[in-house]
């Protein structure tokens, strides 16, 4: 099991950072009737989508289990059937075992003198899997999930595939967004609620980045602001890929609100750049090859194990971005 240690103001939740609200909230105990047997035990499961969307081709699909008495599953044997759906009838199209994720949920607070902790904000879990949708429309999936003895009856929720992704799509060119840098502020805090920051992933403007020549890697996250709690352990994930990797990738970091009133309590209004790359939630990273196309994105939760197979490939020059299979 893997661990990680619009244009407008934003008024709303989108729906699967409200189901991760409603795990965030719900009680740390495990599965209803816990993992001793007991005959008693309560086996319905209710699956909520993390995935903010979902399009034509290969997916990473992600959701969160919540037991009848709204306790978070973690760490279960998980199993997804597919279906198409047209009016009444379904069809099965794919199964999938699931990789169960555990997180551990961070945001950071900022003090009156500046001082900037970085709270623990409980644990969740998901499940993922990669699934290839090969038609738009309505679509269905039958969870199977399994904790230690207790076996929970399979539960199916809708979802809509779309026939494009809002988010900027794989392989099209990454879009050429002038984003703040060191530069532009007198203090990285300015533009960056990590804690701490990394400078380095502040000298390049994406549009300088994804035009050098080499990969990057590019992180629309805020630990301070994320509405999903999960921005911090993600960006985690990527600052010890940064770490690796920093000699011969450039490193993006981009806050997707814009600071200043999002620290005065005026609400979350994107900065441009979430607009231009098609953002309605975060935290994203997105990898981008030496032509500058989007050679692989992850929304919400990715793994360090997720990210160095998808950027290996892209550093050896020798092989051409439409012969690296991704």
């Amino acid at each position: 099991m893997n661990r990680l240690t619009l244009t407008g103001k934003i008024t709303a939740v989108p729906p699967f950072l409200a189901a991760l609200a409603v795990i965030a909230a719900a009680c740390s105990g495990g599965a209803g009737g816990g993992a001793g047997g007991d005959s008693d035990a309560i086996t319905e499961v209710t699956p909520v989508i993390i995935n903010s969307e979902l399009a034509v081709g290969e997916n990473r699909f992600m959701i969160g289990l919540l037991s009848s008495e709204n306790e978070e599953i973690v760490g279960a044997a998980v199993t997804f059937r597919f279906f198409k759906l047209d009016g009444d009838q379904q069809e099965v199209r794919e199964e999938a075992q699931a990789t169960p994720i555990t997180l551990a949920k961070t945001y950071t607070h900022t003090h009156e003198d500046g001082t900037v902790e970085t709270h623990e904000a409980g644990e969740s879990g998901v499940y993922l899997a990669a699934v290839r949708f090969d038609e738009p429309g309505q679509w269905g999936v039958e969870v199977t999930a399994t904790v230690a003895d207790v076996t929970y009856d399979p539960s199916s929720i809708g979802f809509t595939v779309l026939e494009e992704s809002a988010s900027v799509a794989m392989g099209a060119p990454a879009p050429l967004s002038e984003t703040l840098t060191l530069d532009d502020v007198e203090d990285v805090a300015e533009i960056d609620t990590s804690n701490p920051p990394i400078p380095e992933m502040h000298t390049l403007t994406i549009a300088e980045a994804v035009t050098s020549g080499r990969p990057s890697v590019i992180i629309f996250a805020t630990p301070a602001f994320c509405l999903s709690r999960i921005c911090g352990p993600t960006k985690d994930v990527v600052d010890d890929l940064f770490e690796q990797y920093k000699d011969e990738v450039n490193f993006v970091h981009v806050e997707p609100y814009e600071l200043d009133r999002a620290r005065s309590g005026e609400g979350l209004f994107p900065v441009p750049a979430t607009i231009e790359w098609g953002l309605t939630s975060e935290p994203w990273v997105f990898l981008v090859d030496s032509e500058g196309n989007i050679a692989a994105k992850f929304e919400a939760v990715v793994t360090m194990d997720e990210l160095t197979e998808a950027l290996n490939p892209l550093l050896d020059a020798d092989v051409p971005s439409s012969e690296r299979g991704y």
